[in-house]
């Protein structure tokens, strides 16, 4: 799969939701309920996407949150802004 628009709606609204949970917890420093979204969307992400770029990506961001998030949750911020945005296809998230 190359474009994340081919997913279905259910998976991407899944995806954003768990993503947008984590991005709230680690702006507040709640790493422990980050990393419960974020192991959340690594399921579904391993369950529910196809092998192909979308994935890879994905499962690139979600390491990256993993290995960020206590440390240096602005960088984790940004990870889960960009798998947002690729996503919904949106600037405005």
């Amino acid at each position: 799969m190359r474009d994340a628009g081919d997913l279905p709606v259910s998976v991407r609204d899944a995806l954003v939701e768990s993503f947008d949970e984590a991005r709230d917890a680690v702006r507040r420093g709640d790493t422990e309920t980050a990393l419960e979204r974020i192991d959340t969307a690594a399921g579904i992400v391993r369950h529910k996407v196809p092998p192909g770029l979308v994935r890879e990506r994905l499962e690139h961001g979600v390491a990256a949150v993993e290995r960020t998030a206590a440390d240096e949750p602005v960088v984790a911020s940004e990870y889960l802004h960009v798998m947002k945005r690729m996503l919904t296809g949106s600037e405005d998230v």
